[in-house]
């Protein structure tokens, strides 16, 4: 009885330590959309400005970031680079210093500290979510709006997950972490998706600048090594981001990630976004770095990586068998209101036959493979589960 009472320890001390690393891990990007529970009959307002100037602000400061580095190896101080707001975003940008941290020249021209300086002046996944959940509900925020919804998530005892685990299920603690439905450029999309695209994008870009630059592998490989990377492993929808702490795959949070790098890539490289090949975002001028022209002339720069694909009700993620009757039950108990929310420009309700050629189209980003799930017949499609309600 005693060596079985140390055994029920220390499987219970095994379980607690796995929630404990699952809660200090999982939590960095296991924010959990639910686009299935929508407002029916409320309008969003389209966020695509407001992530448009969002981006570009970044960027400036990434390349004022890397400026800096090149004028101090060029014998400057560096000063002609200071930022006139050290604040950023939901995030604070770290101090500026005087060295070049070891960094030659060869470094600072590349796309590599382009990316990197980028991303560090974009705060990172959990304090960039939380931060735009905190100011998209913020009254400062939404009176501006007074008939609009700028951002929307269901009440938990409301929201399409609330019966799909079991109660004492230790990944219904990933639920608290909610990523509230927005509109940007017409796409309906979590806000998690921001977190993916900006975190999780970086390391896609970091694996596939090692395997392009340092392996001499060709774009297409390298890209495929990127996805193939985080498809499976602790850091990945197969793990701690997917079924480790929501029990699903998300196909349109692979879809983020994958974009994400494309962003970083398209800093300094043309590259093709939505099938189409586009310019760099930044370009050398002289002995420094410099946003391109077009960037600040074109409405809706950002709107180049924002894609239906993020919409989880049009990209179903696909969930594991013990959700799966659960999630159906609770989505064909929305159809009604699925059906009026999805309707086309007249208002009439779209056929099945729209949302099943959807998801398939979504499958891959342009005819590239993302690292969809692919697990077809287990995935819940609105075109099937409320075929009834569409077809009136």
């Amino acid at each position: 009885m005693f060596t079985n009472r140390l055994n029920g320890v220390s499987v219970l001390k095994r379980l607690v330590g796995c929630v404990l690393i699952l809660v200090c891990a999982g939590s960095s990007l296991a924010h959990e959309t639910d686009q299935y529970t929508v407002p029916v009959g409320e309008e969003f307002v389209d966020l695509g400005d407001y992530f448009n100037d969002y981006f570009i602000t970044a960027v400036e400061e990434g390349v004022r970031r890397a400026n800096r580095r090149i004028d101090i190896a060029l014998g400057g101080d560096g000063s002609q680079f200071d930022p006139a707001d050290r604040r950023y975003g939901s995030g604070v940008l770290r101090t500026y210093d005087t060295s070049t941290g070891g960094q030659g020249l060869s470094y600072l021209y590349s796309g590599e500290a382009i990316a990197h300086y980028v991303r560090r002046s974009i705060p990172d996944a959990v304090t960039l979510i939380e931060g735009l959940e905190r100011e998209l509900h913020s009254k400062k925020v939404t009176e501006q709006y007074p008939d609009k919804v700028v951002a929307y998530h269901p009440s938990d005892f409301d929201c399409v997950y609330a019966k799909a685990h079991f109660p004492l299920d230790p990944r219904s603690i990933f639920r608290l972490w909610r990523a509230s439905s927005v509109k940007v450029n017409g796409t309906y999309m979590g806000t998690d998706k921001i977190g993916h695209f900006v975190d999780m994008g970086y390391h896609y870009y970091k694996v596939y600048n090692r395997l392009r630059n340092g392996k001499g592998l060709g774009e297409r490989k390298a890209m495929d090594g990127a996805v193939h990377a985080f498809d499976t492993g602790l850091l990945s929808e197969s793990s701690v981001l997917g079924y480790a702490t929501a029990g699903a795959y998300s196909n349109a949070d692979m879809t983020s990630n994958y974009v994400g790098s494309l962003f970083y890539r398209n800093l300094t490289e043309p590259v093709r976004l939505k099938g189409k090949l586009r310019p760099p975002v930044v370009v050398r001028s002289g002995d420094y770095w410099k946003v391109n022209d077009y960037v600040k002339g074109e409405p809706g720069f950002f709107s180049w990586f924002i894609t239906d694909h993020y919409d989880e009700a049009l990209n179903p993620s696909h969930f594991e068998k013990g959700m799966q009757n659960a999630m159906r039950k609770a989505i064909t108990k929305r159809c009604e209101s699925l059906a009026d929310w999805y309707a086309d420009e007249n208002g009439d309700r779209r056929p099945p036959s729209y949302f099943r050629n959807k998801m398939y189209e979504l499958t891959t980003y342009y005819n590239s493979d993302y690292g969809h799930s692919r697990k077809f017949d287990e995935l819940i499609n609105l075109g099937d589960v409320c075929e009834e309600s569409l077809s009136q």
